[in-house]
């Protein structure tokens, strides 16, 4: 750990789901579903999908709990809290009928959280500390080369003892 960079313990962008800003919320929730596979009644897989822009550059990560959080969007209409309000009945007859929520209105943008590729493995897991994200981008040249989880850290935490 003391000697890896984020280079050495990333995913690599080839090897996650992608999907295009302008996917819809349903979309995307079918598109990180496809990229799960249960092993008994556990589940596994990326807990994130990486967004492309229209010209096909990645733009954002769409995070299963970013996901979860706007699908919450239904729980506005049994809110009897929201309803009781003369603004909410407005807001979510709205909300129902523009339902077409697109992923790059609930993504998080590229640009808020990176770490370098050659940042050192304890930096990465300051950063995953700091802004409590649980995905990083990794940038090279300033292109995303790759992406850093907590586990991509958890697994070679050991070498921090040495």
């Amino acid at each position: 750990m003391k000697n890896k960079k984020a280079s050495d313990i990333m995913v690599p962008l080839d090897d996650y789901v992608t999907i295009s800003d302008n996917a819809t919320l349903y979309e995307a929730i079918k598109e990180l579903r496809g990229a799960m596979h249960s092993k008994g009644r556990a589940w596994h897989g990326h807990r994130s999908v990486l967004v492309l822009g229209a010209d096909g550059n990645l733009v954002g990560i769409l995070t299963m709990s970013g996901l979860l959080r706007a699908a919450g969007i239904q729980e506005l209409d049994r809110d009897p809290n929201i309803k009781a309000e003369s603004w909410g009945w407005y807001y979510v007859d709205r909300m129902r009928r523009e339902s077409g929520v697109r992923v790059r209105d609930i993504m998080r943008p590229l640009r808020l959280y990176t770490v370098p590729a050659e940042a050192s493995v304890m930096d990465v897991a300051l950063a995953l500390l700091k802004y409590q994200v649980n995905t990083l981008p990794v940038m090279d040249k300033g292109k995303p080369v790759g992406i850093v989880r907590p586990i991509d850290v958890f697994m070679v935490i050991d070498e921090y003892f040495h």
